[in-house]
């Protein structure tokens, strides 16, 4: 039981530096690259040498996501097997974004992308069934948006947000939960419940 406390807050640390060095250089990828719109290009553009010469930085920001999603999953296995299969998943497609950029195999590309999206929503699901609380149930909401984003997105329904604005619809509401759900390990409320 000690080790499982002990690695609890491993994972919490882990997934908090995972998401908030995503944030933090995506934004920096953004700001650098020249002529990017957050309206209208997607947040894969920043990884394509072919629109900013610093895609290696967005690239190495969504794989060092992607890794620190998969070994976050691998460690939760005791707290939920759900959520474990979704946070490799997540991670899974989210190095794969980073690895393949969207001009060099762009159908494999969308595969990594769908899998990112879809699976970092739905371990929303897998927190709430988990721990059955109030801020659990608004991480849910979190990746319900997410979800419903993700669908309009497909459908090329953007909704004034354009292509980009649409797409951080899906991303942005993930990220959140994941920051929250990361703290909330390291709470003293989670730390005696385990």
């Amino acid at each position: 039981m000690d080790f499982f406390k002990r690695d609890i807050r491993i994972v919490a640390y882990l997934l908090f530096i995972a998401v908030a060095q995503f944030i933090v250089f995506l934004n920096i990828a953004g700001f650098l690259a020249p002529n990017y719109s957050i309206h209208s290009n997607t947040i894969s553009h920043l990884g394509v040498p072919a629109y900013t010469p610093y895609w290696w930085l967005f690239s190495a920001t969504i794989i060092i996501l992607g890794a620190l999603l998969i070994l976050s999953g691998l460690m939760l296995k005791e707290y939920s097997f759900p959520l474990m299969i979704f946070l490799i998943l997540a991670g899974i497609g989210s190095a794969g974004v980073g690895i393949i950029n969207e001009n060099y195999i762009g159908t494999l590309h969308l595969i990594f992308a769908l899998f990112a999206f879809l699976f970092s929503s739905l371990a929303s699901y897998a927190v709430l069934y988990r721990n059955k609380n109030l801020i659990s149930a608004f991480w849910a909401f979190l990746g319900t948006v997410g979800l419903a984003a993700l669908i309009l997105f497909i459908g090329k329904i953007h909704l004034g947000l354009g292509e980009g604005g649409m797409e951080r619809l899906i991303v942005i509401p993930n990220l959140i939960w994941a920051l929250g759900f990361s703290i909330y390990l390291l709470g003293p409320a989670q730390r005696d419940k385990n």
